[in-house]
């Protein structure tokens, strides 16, 4: 009896011990929020960033982190944190309308080049819902679609059994579309191929050479797709088509 009661009151312990370990990251998460309540931006980031730098990732954190840079005015920071809490939960409302003001308070205002309408349309469908939210839509529609063929083949009514044939059909492709929303919503998490433009003010070259030809001039705040890196150099394009190469360290990927 002695014996079990140690071997139980040493797993308890250990529970214990795993409980407090896995608490404590977000015990940082609640401290950050807390101080973010009281106005405390700079301590609020600090907390945020711990919170990160220990593994995890929260769309919240990264809100209230923008929210914090936002309010001591750097934008682009700002605008780094919002891009990352919306490819978290791309169909926060909050999220997306706070972005749109601190991308108001930016140099530059880039209008998507005319030719990328239906991929920038896509995108924004996409968006309705994170991976997680297109996966359960996915499984669901599956499910209905394969009731559906239940009740095609094993209906002896002729109205039932159409039913049953075009909504299976139906909802199977919904199944499909979901499926492939959600994997690319996936891939867009996962991805880091967008950027923000850190520095105040960037001259873009032509080639990834200090003497090459200037083309163009972008500002802090700017968001950028990366197409390749080559040493310190990184080559961009922006939403209008532009391309050229920066430094490396004049942007932060998303």
């Amino acid at each position: 009896m002695k014996l079990r009661a140690n071997i139980l009151g040493l797993f308890f312990a250990l529970a214990l011990c795993f409980n407090a370990k896995a608490s404590a990251p977000y015990v940082v998460l609640d401290s950050g929020n807390a101080a973010y309540a009281n106005g405390h931006y700079e301590k609020a980031i600090s907390c945020y960033t711990n919170f990160i730098k220990d593994g995890y990732e929260s769309s919240q954190a990264y809100y209230n982190m923008g929210n914090c840079y936002y309010r001591l005015g750097d934008y682009a920071k700002a605008i780094l944190n919002y891009e990352k809490a919306k490819k978290l939960n791309p169909s926060d409302a909050d999220v997306q309308f706070n972005l749109q003001l601190a991308n108001l308070k930016t140099v530059d205002k880039i209008s998507p080049d005319s030719s990328m309408f239906l991929s920038n349309w896509w995108h924004n469908f996409a968006d309705m819902f994170s991976e997680k939210g297109w996966g359960i839509l996915c499984i669901s529609f599956l499910l209905i679609g394969l009731l559906c063929i239940v009740g095609y083949m094993t209906s002896g009514n002729l109205v039932i059994r159409q039913i049953g044939f075009w909504g299976g059909v139906l909802f199977l492709a919904f199944s499909l579309g979901s499926f492939a929303l959600s994997r690319e919503q996936y891939i867009i998490l996962n991805s880091h191929d967008t950027a923000i433009v850190m520095s105040g003010s960037i001259t873009v070259k032509g080639s990834p050479d200090e003497n090459a030809t200037q083309l163009f001039v972008i500002h802090e705040g700017a968001k950028v797709s990366i197409v390749k890196s080559e040493g310190i150099w990184t080559e961009i394009k922006l939403a209008n088509g532009n391309q050229g190469w920066l430094h490396t360290s004049d942007i932060e990927a998303i």
